[in-house]
C-alpha cells in the first residue's frame, strides 16, 4: 500500500520540478521586444536631391514706345495670343519731336544700328543652322554605335542634349532676326514721316515682332508716353524652361544633361526634364530661418511632350528632383542605421535575437541606404530599433 502511495507522490514531485524548471528557464530568458524587420535586398537605388523651382518663358520681348507722344488704350490682356505683324498699340507722335533735327539724326543712327542688327541676326542664324546640322549629323552617326553597345548610352544622351540645345539656339536666332527686322522697319517708318505736318501721318503703329502670347500689360490706359517706355511683354510659350536655385554645395553634384523629374506641378504624373545650364556664379540668399546661403541658378529644359505640360504658365511652381545616380545596390531602410562611436551599425535578427553588426554606408536614396560592407542578401535587420533593443535582446517580428 505504501508503494502505491509513493508512486503518485513521486509523479507529483517530477511534475512540480518540471514546472519549476520551466519557470526558471523562461523567466530568465526575458520578455521579447516587438520590432519591425526588413530584409537586405539588391535593388535599384535612386540617389537624388529635391528643390523648389519655377517655370519661365525663355524667349520674351518687351515692347516699347518708339516715340514720345500719346498712346491709345491697349485692349490686349495677359494670355491673349498675337501673331507676327499684329498691331499692338498706336502712338500718336508729337509733331515737334518728329521735326526736331536732333531727333531726326538720332533716328537715322538708330536706323543704321537696326540695319546692322539685322545683318548680325542673319549671321547668327546662319551659324546656328550650321551648328544644328552638325549636331544632327553627329547624333545620326552615333545612334547605330549606341544600339550596338560600341558607344555608351550616356554619350548618346549627351549628343541628343547637344542637338536639343542647337535646335533651341536656332529658334532663338530666328526670333532675334525677326525682332531686328521689326525694329529696322519701325525706324525706317519714323524716318519716312519726318517733316510731315498732317496729324494722320504722325500715328505710329507698334507691331508684334513675333507670334506668341501676352505675358504682361505694362501700360493699360491711354495717355502720354516717353520714348522707350514699356507697353507690353510678349513671350513664346513653346520656349518654357525651369529655373531652380540650388545650394552651391548641391550644385557641384549636378551636371549638364542630368535627368530631372518634376513633381507636384499641379497635373497628373511626373514630368521629365534635363539640365541645360548651371550658372558659374553664385549669389547670396537669406533663408526663411534668416541664414545666409550661397545659391546657384540651374536651368532645365522639358523632355516630356509639350501636350503634357502645356497648362503650365510663366512663373508656375514645380518641385524638381535631380537624379544624381540610378544603379543596383545592396540596400536597407535608412531607419535601420544608427551611429556607434565613429561608424554606422545595424541590428541583425539571428535566432530571434538582435545582433549588432557594423556596416559601411554608401549612397542614400530617400528611404533606403546602400550598404558597401557588413551585410549580404537575405539578412534581416531591425528597421527602426529603439532603446529597448540591445545586443542579444530577444525580439519578435511584427
Amino acid at each position: 500500500m505504501s508503494a502505491l502511495r509513493s508512486r503518485p507522490a513521486r509523479f507529483g514531485l517530477l511534475i512540480g520540478a518540471a514546472l519549476l524548471l520551466a519557470v526558471v528557464v523562461f523567466g530568465f530568458r526575458g520578455e521579447r521586444v516587438l520590432v519591425d524587420t526588413a530584409p537586405v535586398r539588391l535593388q535599384t537605388l535612386v540617389e537624388s536631391l529635391r528643390e523648389d523651382g519655377r517655370t519661365r518663358v525663355a524667349h520674351r520681348w518687351r515692347i516699347v514706345s518708339p516715340v514720345a507722344g500719346q498712346v491709345e488704350r491697349i485692349d490686349l490682356r495677359p494670355g491673349d495670343r498675337v501673331v507676327a505683324g499684329q498691331v499692338l498699340a498706336i502712338v500718336s507722335a508729337a509733331t515737334g519731336a518728329l521735326l526736331d533735327p536732333a531727333t531726326r539724326e538720332r533716328l537715322r543712327s538708330e536706323s543704321r544700328a537696326a540695319a546692322a542688327g539685322v545683318a548680325q541676326a542673319q549671321a547668327r542664324r546662319v551659324g546656328s543652322s550650321a551648328v544644328l546640322a552638325l549636331a544632327q549629323q553627329e547624333l545620326d552617326r552615333a545612334a547605330p554605335l549606341v544600339a550596338k553597345g560600341t558607344l555608351s548610352a550616356i554619350e548618346g544622351e549627351r549628343l541628343r542634349s547637344r542637338l536639343d540645345q542647337a535646335r533651341a539656339e536656332s529658334n532663338s536666332a530666328k526670333f532675334a532676326q525677326d525682332l531686328a527686322t521689326a525694329q529696322l522697319a519701325a525706324s525706317e517708318a519714323l524716318l519716312a514721316q519726318q517733316g510731315q505736318t498732317d496729324a494722320n501721318q504722325t500715328a505710329v503703329e507698334v507691331s508684334a515682332p513675333i507670334g506668341g502670347v501676352v505675358l504682361a500689360r505694362l501700360r493699360e490706359s491711354a495717355g502720354p508716353v516717353a520714348v522707350a517706355e514699356a507697353l507690353l511683354e510678349l513671350g513664346d510659350p513653346g520656349s518654357m524652361e525651369i529655373e531652380v536655385d540650388l545650394l552651391s554645395s548641391d550644385a557641384v553634384r549636378v551636371s549638364t544633361g542630368m535627368l530631372v523629374r518634376l513633381h507636384r506641378w499641379g497635373g497628373e504624373g511626373v514630368l521629365d526634364a534635363r539640365v541645360r545650364r548651371i550658372e558659374p556664379v553664385g549669389f547670396t540668399k537669406i533663408s526663411a530661418l534668416g541664414v545666409e546661403e550661397q545659391r546657384v541658378w540651374v536651368w532645365c529644359d522639358f523632355v516630356s511632350p509639350p501636350e503634357q505640360w502645356q497648362r503650365l504658365g510663366d512663373g508656375y511652381r514645380v518641385e524638381a528632383e535631380f537624379i544624381l545616380s540610378n544603379a543596383q545596390a545592396l540596400t536597407v531602410p535608412s531607419g535601420a542605421l544608427f551611429r556607434r562611436a565613429d561608424q554606422w551599425a545595424v541590428y541583425v535578427v539571428e535566432s530571434e535575437r538582435a545582433r549588432e553588426r557594423p556596416v559601411r554606408v554608401g549612397r542614400r536614396g530617400g528611404l533606403d541606404a546602400e550598404i558597401l560592407e557588413g551585410l549580404s542578401v537575405g539578412d534581416v535587420v531591425i528597421a527602426h530599433p529603439d532603446d529597448r533593443v540591445t545586443e542579444n535582446s530577444r525580439v519578435l517580428a511584427l
